[in-house]
């Protein structure tokens, strides 16, 4: 069981058992809440292998997440990243960085838990 489980990647093409994260009580804030001792084994196992689907692409359409939560990450490349992006759009940085993903993070968030993250990223 992982109770405590709240950030993880898995590349798309990595193979999980469909039981991985069953009772994986944070992933599962992502999503309205049931009583989970009512669900039967298989609906459970259900909401397990969405968890999977959940976690090998929440990124995507989030580029600003992944970059964010990547642990080879530089303050460099972040700024370029952001700078970029504003250009590139034509448009405020502001929308990017507020989009939340299915656990309702920012990429703000994504950064606080990236253990690689230095101070200066943040500024």
């Amino acid at each position: 069981n992982c109770h405590s489980l709240i950030s993880a990647e898995l590349p798309p093409a990595v193979e999980v058992h469909d039981k991985a994260f069953v009772q994986c009580f944070t992933l599962e804030l992502r999503r309205p809440q049931v009583n989970y001792n009512s669900l039967t084994d298989e609906q459970r196992r259900q909401r397990s292998r969405e968890n999977i689907r959940y976690l090998k692409a929440r990124n995507d359409g989030l580029p600003i997440h992944k970059i964010c939560r990547d642990p080879n990450i530089t303050k460099d490349q972040l700024q370029q990243f952001i700078h970029n992006n504003n250009n590139n759009n034509n448009s405020n940085i502001n929308q990017p960085l507020q989009q939340r993903d299915e656990l309702r993070m920012t990429a703000l968030h994504s950064l606080c838990l990236n253990p690689k993250v230095t101070p200066e990223m943040f500024k």
